[in-house]
């Protein structure tokens, strides 16, 4: 965490300013604190995608960063020659960060070439070609890259697998939520499964636990977490206007509750990388407040 002084005030996007004032203070600390981590670590030089995940959550959020330009040039000195980063998932964020930049249209243009490169045959990604396709990696880029033209065919590739996933005797959580979040982006594009989706939306909720959170599966004894409840919220938040079921609203509540139980006083929440941790929060909580606008919690 920075120990410099007050952080910079944060810019909280229009779509969050309908909440009251007490959803608005919360959202708004871990935002403030999550833009001082920004700064404080392009000083120290840490790993760039420590970095990016937080600055991309926070964009996606409609959170303006004022060290924008500044990371922008670090990203540019670091992406290869042959167009991508460290590997897709770097890659899928690095290009989230820079696609509306006209100013850097050929970096992104080489930085999706190469990314349709590694993808593994007619499934998704793994972490480059020689790796297995994989639900979470997949789905990162079809969520922050929709338009990304091989997105089609890797989303029905990963609708399939989710499905087999949901059968199994063993699910994870964060595949639900990650299927949900490309299936939010792309269902008017390509042509989907309205059963697994509903059957998703049905599965994530009855896997949250009593006290609002999600861990790895429900009776999992590892602890909750910040990265999977994080991304439950937003899955399931994102869910609600195509979905008919009425227990979203409910479970987005709880969801909120845990997480105001849970907020350190300077904002961030107690987990291990406590800026991703953090950020994944956000990215959960500014979704389910965009759906619950009407009174309080």
């Amino acid at each position: 965490m920075p120990s410099r002084g007050n952080p910079p005030k944060s810019h909280v996007g229009s779509a969050l300013h309908v909440m009251d004032a007490d959803k608005k203070h919360a959202i708004d600390k871990v935002s403030t604190a999550l833009i001082a981590t920004i700064h404080d670590y392009l000083d120290r030089g840490l790993p760039l995608r420590r970095i990016v995940l937080v600055a991309s959550i926070l964009k996606n959020c409609g959170v303006r960063i004022p060290d924008s330009e500044r990371l922008a040039k670090r990203l540019l000195s670091e992406q290869k020659s042959d167009g991508g980063w460290v590997d897709c998932e770097d890659t899928a964020w690095f290009l989230y960060y820079l696609y509306d930049r006209k100013d850097f249209e050929q970096n992104v243009r080489k930085g999706l070439a190469w990314l349709a490169d590694e993808r593994i045959g007619n499934t998704g990604w793994g972490f480059c070609i020689r790796d297995k396709a994989c639900i979470p990696i997949t789905a990162q880029i079809l969520y922050f890259l929709p338009h990304f033209s091989p997105v089609s065919e890797a989303m029905h590739w990963l609708e399939n697998q989710w499905n087999n996933d949901l059968h199994s005797p063993i699910n994870l959580n964060y595949k639900a939520a990650w299927y949900l979040l490309s299936f939010y982006k792309l269902q008017h594009s390509t042509n989907l499964s309205l059963e697994i989706f509903n059957k998703s939306v049905d599965y994530l909720i009855k896997e949250q636990r009593d006290d609002g959170s999600w861990g790895p599966w429900k009776n999992h004894p590892a602890p909750s977490g910040c990265f999977i409840t994080g991304i439950c919220m937003a899955a399931i938040a994102l869910s609600y206007r195509s979905s008919k079921d009425k227990t979203i609203i409910p479970a987005l509540k709880n969801g909120i509750r845990w997480i105001e139980g849970n907020q350190l006083e300077n904002g961030l929440f107690p987990t291990h990388y406590i800026e991703e941790g953090s950020a994944w929060i956000l990215f959960g909580l500014s979704k389910a407040l965009s759906v619950i606008k009407d009174g309080p919690i």
